[in-house]
């Protein structure tokens, strides 16, 4: 991770989990916690800007397919039924709509059917993941982090998770829990007050934006 010449701290995966995907795995997460059982996830999205326009060719789009059908591939689920499909609209230009229909058997088996819509625009969602992996990986470094441990921790970041992060559970909660773990055993990890005099040290906040942190301790 530039500027770092060492694999001390890493993030690896495949395309950023951002938006839809994100949610997604969150939404069966939820359903599984009203003990509903998913059986059917059939999505869709539409936009026009460039990204879009890259996946009108079918070796792009092959690509982008597999890795967006392969987001619950860890949990190995043969009687998961998930379906994407993706559209170029350039009307819409980056205001992206997706639509998320979520079928799943309850008591008895009885169906329960839960839709999603979403409109965003699609090319700031990355920009706080990029973000995240900048300011992970700087402060896994300065710590010593594992590699292993770094890549498990920002697993959260990516559709696919891979390297060391392959595996991973890829329900969202699952991955925040994997980076608490990583942050919990974080050795030499300061006290609160003491982060707040190494961000004024580091000139990330001032002294006013640290009197401000102590008061609402």
């Amino acid at each position: 991770f530039a500027p770092y010449s060492t694999d001390r701290a890493y993030c690896l995966g495949t395309d950023y989990k951002a938006g839809q995907t994100k949610f997604k795995t969150a939404a069966v997460e939820y359903l599984r916690a009203l003990g509903l059982s998913p059986r059917v996830i059939a999505s869709s999205n539409h936009l026009g800007n460039n990204d879009m326009l890259n996946l009108t060719t079918k070796k792009t789009l092959n690509a982008k397919m597999r890795v967006k059908s392969n987001i619950f591939g860890p949990w190995q689920e043969e009687d998961l039924d998930h379906k994407v499909c993706v559209m170029y609209t350039p009307y819409i230009g980056d205001e992206k709509r997706d639509f998320v229909e979520y079928t799943s058997l309850g008591f008895l088996g009885s169906p329960h059917t839960m839709v999603t819509y979403t409109r965003c625009m699609d090319s700031i969602l990355c920009v706080p993941l990029m973000i995240d992996a900048a300011i992970w990986c700087d402060y896994f470094v300065n710590r010593s982090v594992s590699a292993g441990d770094a890549a498990r921790a920002t697993a959260y970041l990516f559709k696919v998770p891979e390297g060391e992060a392959k595996g991973v559970d890829p329900g969202f909660f699952h991955q925040m829990k994997e980076l608490e773990d990583v942050l919990k055993n974080t050795s030499g990890a300061e006290k609160e007050e003491d982060m707040i005099a190494l961000g004024v040290s580091k000139g990330i906040i001032t002294e006013e934006q640290a009197a401000a942190l102590r008061g609402l301790a």
